[in-house]
């Protein structure tokens, strides 16, 4: 409900994660939300979140600190999983380091491990090759990130598009593009998409350009020189994630030009 936003946004800012009240509404219309009240006071959350009719996505499991390891935690996923079953649907999630050892005993298996980055106003060039995308442009994004990503996120693309339309970039002539978004503490990029590591950086960097605030981003981390790049202009590694498929190990979408999420709670 739109009422436990403040609540929901309280237990992300605990827990030292990123998200903003635009980020729980947009996933409240997209998905399917459960709460844990007590006192009337909100103690955790879970969301999952339906792509299409091949798998959904498990995000913002939270709870408040005075009430971890008593449960509620494995209750929360146990209902998501049920959940996606009930729908016929794979579930999935991107993991930190500790959470997929929690989770490889319920079924989720390994597909490609991320890194999440991060830099306080990196000094890059602009990227060559690149145009601000244009509200005109999201159907063709969109039509090319179904077929990457492997579900249809419309809806994703165009609420990102809206949230920070001046760090939104596409290739000349297509075959990639990057979207970002504003958040709590930093400006998250992602996702990114190309067909090569020199279009994909031409996009990065394009998004960076003569932004001065904060910035973090999830990388695959199959594509290193994108990785020794992030490391040359002043990003560190902030942790490690782990994208993971309920008993399935082989991906649903591309990596090969997968280069950025758009967040672990986004996919």
């Amino acid at each position: 409900m739109a009422a436990d936003i403040p609540g929901a946004v309280a237990l992300n800012q605990e827990a030292g994660w990123n998200q903003i009240a635009a980020d729980w509404q947009f996933m409240l219309e997209q998905g399917e939300g459960t709460g844990i009240v007590d006192a009337d006071r909100l103690i955790a959350t879970s969301m999952l979140l339906p792509q299409g009719d091949q798998f959904a996505w498990i995000a913002m499991i939270l709870v408040t600190g005075a009430r971890q390891r008593q449960g509620l935690a494995s209750d929360l996923m146990r209902r998501c999983i049920a959940r996606a079953e009930a729908l016929d649907l794979i579930a999935g999630l991107d993991a930190t380091e500790a959470g997929r050892q929690v989770y490889l005993p319920l079924g989720f298996q390994d597909i490609y491990p991320l890194t999440r980055w991060q830099a306080d106003g990196p000094k890059v060039p602009k990227g060559e090759g690149v145009r601000p995308m244009w509200a005109t442009d999201l159907d063709a994004v969109a039509a090319r990130d179904t077929e990457i990503s492997g579900a249809p996120r419309s809806a994703l693309l165009t609420h990102l598009y809206e949230r920070c339309p001046e760090r939104a970039f596409v290739l000349v002539g297509g075959g990639g593009f990057v979207l970002a978004r504003n958040g709590r503490m930093a400006t998250q990029i992602g996702p990114l998409s190309a067909e090569t590591e020199v279009g994909a950086l031409a996009l990065l960097q394009a998004a960076l350009s003569g932004h001065d605030g904060p910035v973090f981003l999830d990388a695959a981390d199959h594509h290193g020189e994108l990785g020794r790049w992030l490391e040359d202009v002043g990003f560190t590694r902030q942790r490690g994630y782990m994208r993971m498929l309920l008993g399935r190990n082989t991906p649903i979408d591309d990596p090969g030009r997968v280069f950025l999420i758009a967040g672990p709670e986004l996919g």
